[in-house]
């Protein structure tokens, strides 16, 4: 077994994924162990219900593009773990990952000594070991994704030159709050005194809140269709033109990354950028041609993956479907966690499909198969239930239909893409808690 392997073990049996921990205090504590890593970097902070990656992700480009080195940090994973850590818009090596998981472990381990409440959590763990990497590496930027929330998420130990927020819509209403207003006020944490704040579309109870916020803090806020803005020229499967419109405009701008709310995560992203450094026009263009997140409507091996695992996933989803498959027949491998809002999903994204195929994302969470599978037949005309996704995977290749999609969990879609890839699901994603 190696080393990588190993480690990994080590992290999803010590460190219990999907556990949360409140607060800030653990990984302040981590960090000032390890000498403070993140301190003398210029960061780029992200947060929002959705779009927060493909903000994220645009920024890291933009700053490699524009000749600088860059880290990026993301939540969570689809196929490896190594693709919450990019070194210059590449995952880092197994290697990289080992040596940060060693340089953070010690620390970790002392502090579990003090008691559980001070045991830092996976994620909290996963965040010292970015900042360790992005130290070693010496680089001068980082792109960094809030991980759920902002206020108490444990990137927000970071000061950054520009916080940016995505959208606002109801999610993880169990942690975050019921309304777009309290959900706001827990993005808004990561807005730091006199640093300035890019905000997208979102409900005016939502930029109110952060209105207020960055008021009290100082903040200089730029607000989509206000301070800059965005508009489509062409929108072609693979390749999206747009114009931008902010400090400076910049005109027929492809982008690789599907679907219409691309749009403003694009203008998002370059507002941020733009507010901390000059723009380059050919530099810009080649970024957002060169952006990538596999599993984001990506056609793979004649098929197109994508999540949609909450509503507004869902609706997205929808959307793009019709922008750029209308009119044609269409069929999906679907599969959801049992902790989601599979009615409202599924009310969405059934009548999409002439045939949908319900299956089991690989994750203790996805055990009521059966519920999903009846909630999908009020919605869709023909409704087929394969507990296993492979099976079901090969099922929907020999449909005779134009269009083949796999969505739902992003759990199914990173199983299933790692398998078209390899031919084989890893031992990465055999490992329990994976």
């Amino acid at each position: 077994m190696s080393e990588f392997i190993d480690m990994l073990n080590y992290l999803y049996f010590t460190r219990p994924y999907n556990t949360m921990k409140i607060g800030l205090f653990r990984i302040e504590q981590l960090l000032s162990q390890m000498g403070n890593p993140h301190s003398t970097i210029q960061y780029f902070h992200v947060t929002g219900s959705n779009g927060k990656g493909s903000v994220t992700t645009f920024l890291e480009y933009l700053t490699y593009m524009h000749g600088h080195n860059v880290t990026g940090f993301y939540s969570p994973h689809l196929s490896t773990i190594l693709e919450r850590f990019h070194y210059n818009t590449e995952n880092v090596t197994e290697e990289d990952f080992v040596e940060a998981a060693n340089a953070v472990r010690p620390y970790a381990e002392a502090m579990d000594k003090i008691g559980e409440e001070f045991a830092p959590s996976f994620f909290e763990y996963m965040t010292a070991m970015y900042f360790y990497l992005t130290k070693a590496k010496g680089v001068e930027y980082g792109s960094v994704e809030v991980g759920l929330g902002g206020r108490f998420d444990s990137t927000n130990v970071v000061i950054p030159e520009v916080s940016v927020i995505s959208t606002i819509s109801l999610e993880h209403t169990n942690v975050l709050g019921n309304t777009v207003e309290e959900i706001a006020f827990e993005k808004a944490g990561i807005i730091k005194p006199g640093k300035p704040v890019v905000i997208g579309e979102m409900p005016e109870g939502a930029k109110q809140v952060i209105r207020n916020i960055a008021t009290q803090r100082g903040s200089k806020v730029y607000e989509f269709g206000k301070d800059f803005s965005a508009e489509v020229v062409e929108y072609t499967f693979n390749r999206n033109v747009y114009n931008y419109h902010g400090e400076n405009d910049v005109r027929n701008i492809q982008v690789q990354l599907n679907g219409q709310h691309q749009l403003y995560n694009f203008a998002v992203a370059l507002k941020a950028f733009e507010v901390v450094h000059p723009l380059d026009k050919e530099n810009v263009r080649s970024a957002f041609f060169k952006a990538f997140i596999p599993g984001r409507f990506e056609l793979l091996d004649d098929f197109i993956l994508d999540g949609s695992h909450n509503p507004q996933a869902a609706q997205n989803f929808a959307e793009n479907i019709e922008l750029y498959f209308p009119n044609q027949r269409r069929a999906a491998l679907f599969g959801i966690l049992d902790d989601k809002d599979k009615e409202s999903v599924l009310k969405i994204l059934g009548p999409e499909f002439d045939t949908m195929i319900i299956t089991r994302p690989p994750s203790k969470r996805a055990s009521r198969i059966k519920e999903t599978y009846e909630i999908a037949r009020k919605y869709c005309k023909n409704v087929i239930l394969e507990v296993d996704s492979i099976v079901g995977l090969e099922r929907l290749r020999e449909i005779d239909i134009e269009n083949k999609f796999i969505t739902g969990s992003f759990y199914l879609i990173g199983y299933l893409r790692d398998y078209l890839v390899n031919g084989r699901i890893s031992e990465e994603l055999n490992i329990g808690g994976a």
